[in-house]
């Protein structure tokens, strides 16, 4: 009888004991739930649309309709150097024409910058033997101070005007054609200038083809220079200029 009683004792406590604890469970669990629930702060997150275009410092698709002139690019800003004065500078079939007279013009696009990356794709009607060529700028003051990356038809240059005066920085042997699109990408970081180029349709090398060791020049702007003989023509596809980190 005894042993019954001890029982029942102990099963009445061991009931009691899970009422309690539902209870407990019950008046708690809302705000539990509502602690692991809690959404992640918006500004902790990464907004990585505004991380990609705060490093863009000037960009321009060409796709706008047929007219003289480069006028705005397709980032809002205008195009300076001889894009917006020069009658040789025209949009035509959604890229950027350049040419049908011979002559060396700058298309200059985007803030003065000191470390920058410029990528833009193109083509030239005709090479010539190196007599006419195209190619990108950084650290532009003037028409008298520049570093260009460009391809001539047989070879990828770093060159560089100080004071009106040129010198050839490095070169590697680059053959090109002519009427096929290429796409070349110069950067220029403190006084490394490095360059590589390759066909449009083809992948990015991994690695550079020319660098070069210069201080001759500090801060300037991006853009493009085009030498081209009468009747040649050359048509950039696409331009974009990032800083460099």
């Amino acid at each position: 009888m005894t042993s019954i009683h001890r029982l029942l004792t102990v099963g009445c406590v061991l009931v009691g004991l899970m009422v309690l604890v539902s209870t407990i469970s019950a008046f708690f669990s809302p705000s539990i739930q509502a602690a692991l629930m809690i959404p992640a702060t918006p500004g902790n997150r990464l907004n990585t649309n505004t991380a990609m275009t705060a490093s863009v410092l000037a960009q321009d698709t060409f796709q706008r309709n047929n007219q003289r002139l480069w006028g705005t690019a397709s980032d809002g800003q205008t195009w300076g150097g001889n894009a917006n004065s020069s009658q040789s500078f025209a949009i035509d079939g959604q890229t950027g024409f350049v040419g049908n007279v011979q002559g060396v013009f700058d298309a200059i696009l985007g803030p003065r910058t000191t470390d920058a990356d410029v990528t833009f794709s193109g083509s030239l009607t005709f090479f010539g033997n190196g007599s006419s060529n195209i190619g990108s700028l950084l650290r532009w003051m003037d028409t008298n101070n520049w570093y260009k990356a460009y391809l001539d038809g047989t070879q990828l240059i770093l060159l560089k005007k100080v004071a009106g005066n040129l010198t050839r920085l490095n070169v590697v042997v680059f053959p090109t054609q002519s009427n096929k699109e290429y796409t070349l990408r110069f950067r220029v970081v403190g006084s490394m200038l490095m360059a590589k180029a390759w066909l449009t349709d083809q992948a990015e090398p991994s690695t550079w083809m020319v660098t070069a060791n210069d201080t001759s020049l500090t801060a300037g702007f991006g853009g493009l220079r085009v030498v081209v003989q009468k009747g040649v023509v050359a048509r950039i596809h696409m331009f974009t200029e990032m800083v460099a980190r």
